[in-house]
């Protein structure tokens, strides 16, 4: 069998004037390289042996605050014999003359890094189609892919120190932008939404409670609300039940019949209609549930890409956070579910659009007895630094439970004040109602 060969494959996507011409502009003026380069483009970026060099030798005289120019950077190749190596200091010469101009060095930057992320994407390429011809077991094999793409998505999220000048001129076009609509995505319960301002794009949201409290009724009822009142595309992955199992919990929610009374079949004419017209609200919400007993953070981001891509996408909404697998097999739970949150965090940051997790809480509050704390959160504290806001469902006494009273604590919130909040919860509609803020937070 012959295999034809394609003799017009292209080059890695390479642009070294680009990366002279930066190098040279920063030889020539020591301010460019903390502006355009400094944490945003390492050695490694660069696609000529005598330019990574070059650049190293740079970023270790800025590191030690000196004034970055021909000399200093002269100084530090020469003092770690480099000079020879990237052709002496005519090299650093010719770098500085082949600038057309030091005012495009941010453009020199970008073109940098643009191919630089093209090369890391080539070299993943690479390593797929090396995982797809040597590994036996195909899901195995797309969830490192995965992996992969998740990681070089990832350096994308990197920003650069900006100055405060900075900050604030995007921070007002921002606001421009939004106009009235400063908002974000609405719980519907109005006295946590007007403590909160909505569920904000890019921020990681966790709920979390002991079994029993309506973790999974909490997110739905803020679906329903985002869905079908808001006209927000929704992303909704269970990992605890099936997707008829969550049809079923919306139109009971909508309808307001007893979910136990839907599955036993027994109802009237008149449950009947107001079943066919939660039906028909639910058929024209934009929510989309993926229903999957092992899912990983990439298996979320691929199929939250792809929706955005397609549809649109507003709020991803996870039941639950410690059902997600982890990619290393021999790593601690602890370890895992960090990485999970980091990685959680990374795609709001992303798809800029808010994820809420839902999240166990540790025994320790039933031993204690007493109202949950941010240490409570199950298997990691990377939860409680990753999260943005944090919010705990709990029930105080036997008197709360009989009178269907469960408290939302707003533990963390990252922009705003904390809070407690008292909701009334009809489980057998799956449904939250608002009954007021009880307590001023900090």
């Amino acid at each position: 069998m012959t295999i034809a060969v394609d003799r017009g494959v292209k080059p890695p996507p390479e642009k070294p004037e680009a990366e002279a011409s930066l190098l040279g502009a920063m030889l020539m003026d020591g301010t460019i390289y903390n502006e355009v380069a400094r944490g945003r483009l390492a050695p490694a970026d660069l696609s000529r042996e005598q330019h990574r060099i070059v650049l190293g030798a740079i970023a270790r005289v800025a590191d030690r605050s000196e004034h970055v120019g021909f000399a200093t950077v002269q100084a530090e190749l020469a003092a770690r014999d480099e000079l020879d190596a990237v052709g002496g200091p005519q090299f650093l010469v010719g770098l500085m003359q082949s600038v057309p101009t030091v005012a495009h060095a941010a453009s020199y930057a970008a073109i940098v890094e643009r191919t630089a992320l093209l090369r890391r994407l080539i070299g993943v390429a690479n390593e797929i189609a090396r995982l797809a011809l040597t590994r036996d077991e195909a899901s195995a094999a797309v969830a490192d892919a995965q992996e992969l793409l998740f990681a070089v998505s990832e350096t994308t999220l990197h920003r650069d120190i900006v100055s405060l000048e900075v900050a604030l001129h995007r921070y007002a076009e921002q606001i421009d932008q939004r106009g009235d609509q400063r908002i974000g995505i609405k719980s519907g319960l109005d006295s946590v939404d007007k403590r909160t301002g909505g569920l904000q794009p890019s921020d990681l949201i966790l709920i979390a409670g002991r079994p029993g409290l309506g973790k999974t009724s909490f997110a739905l009822n803020i679906v329903e609300h985002a869905a079908i009142v808001e006209r927000k595309t929704c992303a909704f992955f269970s990992m605890e039940m099936s997707e008829m199992q969550v049809v079923q919990r919306l139109v009971s929610m909508l309808a307001e019949i007893d979910g136990n009374r839907m599955r036993r079949g027994r109802l009237s004419t008149q449950e009947f209609v107001a079943i066919s017209a939660a039906s028909s609200q639910l058929q024209q919400a934009p929510i989309y549930v993926e229903e999957s007993n092992r899912l990983t953070v990439t298996d979320i981001l691929a199929k939250s890409r792809r929706l955005q891509a397609e549809r649109g996408l507003d709020l991803v909404v996870i039941d639950y956070l410690q059902l997600i697998e982890g990619v290393e097999q021999d790593e601690s739970r602890v370890l895992e579910v960090a990485r999970i949150s980091r990685a959680l965090k990374a795609i709001a940051r992303e798809l800029e659009v808010p994820v809420v997790a839902l999240s166990q809480l540790s025994r320790q509050i039933e031993q204690r007895g007493t109202e949950p704390m941010l240490s409570d959160l199950r298997e990691s504290g990377a939860l409680e630094a990753d999260a943005d806001l944090v919010m705990f469902l709990w029930q105080k006494d036997r008197k709360d439970r009989e009178e269907g009273v469960v408290r939302l604590k707003l533990a963390k919130h990252r922009n705003g004040p904390t809070g407690d909040f008292d909701l009334h919860f009809q489980s057998e509609l799956t449904r939250f109602r608002d009954l007021g803020e009880t307590r001023e937070g900090a």
